[in-house]
């Protein structure tokens, strides 16, 4: 009984985890990339089928082989949903870490090779920051067009092209689309970044 009440209690902290991934992949759903959404779901739903049928599984074991059928099952669950986990969006990933490591060309030449498969918002924002950093703004305005056009409620897209109206020095459009942030799609994190750029607005 203890274990199915463990169980009742990460199902429900898998359900919130499976929330929050909704919340970041909503971009998705409105480009109706829905095998891509459902994709990033699907480390959250086997981890709770595991623990689902865990209380079987220990319903099934003998007594003395509690600890060892535990173990097992367990490290079996996490090692799959892991390997699932990074089996989702593989290419998204690799493009995210060469950008992180300031390798612009390389993270440039990645998303453009993801939108040449799957031209979503997502990727064309991404695409904008990359050109951005790497120097280019008017090709960074260009992809940030673009993203904005596929998706007007994408809040990293506003952000990234106030990014390169700003190195274009359009400095009223790029304030506009700062406060803009605030009035889309954004996380708490981009709308902290955005309010600090626009503090950098009132210095000026």
């Amino acid at each position: 009984m203890n274990l199915f009440y463990s169980s009742i209690a990460a199902l429900a902290i898998l359900a919130g985890f499976a929330f929050f991934i909704v919340l970041q992949n909503r971009d998705l759903w409105r480009a109706e990339a829905y095998r891509e959404f459902f994709l990033r779901l699907v480390p959250a739903i086997a981890t709770a089928v595991f623990v689902a049928g865990l209380p079987f599984i220990m319903d099934q074991a003998r007594v003395e082989d509690y600890a060892v059928v535990l173990l097992v099952y367990l490290g079996g669950a996490a090692t799959l949903t892991a390997l699932m986990a990074r089996a989702v969006a593989r290419e998204e990933r690799r493009a995210t870490a060469a950008f992180r490591k300031e390798e612009y060309e390389k993270a440039i030449s990645m998303y453009e090779s993801l939108i040449e498969y799957r031209p979503l918002p997502r990727y064309y924002s991404a695409l904008g920051a990359c050109h951005d950093a790497a120097g280019n703004p008017h090709d960074a305005l260009e992809a940030a067009d673009q993203a904005i056009k596929l998706d007007s409620k994408l809040g990293i897209a506003y952000f990234n092209r106030a990014s390169a109206l700003f190195a274009l020095d359009e400095l009223t459009r790029a304030k506009s689309d700062l406060e803009t942030v605030f009035l889309v799609d954004s996380n708490r994190q981009l709308r902290s970044a955005a309010t600090e750029a626009l503090k950098a607005f009132g210095k000026d």
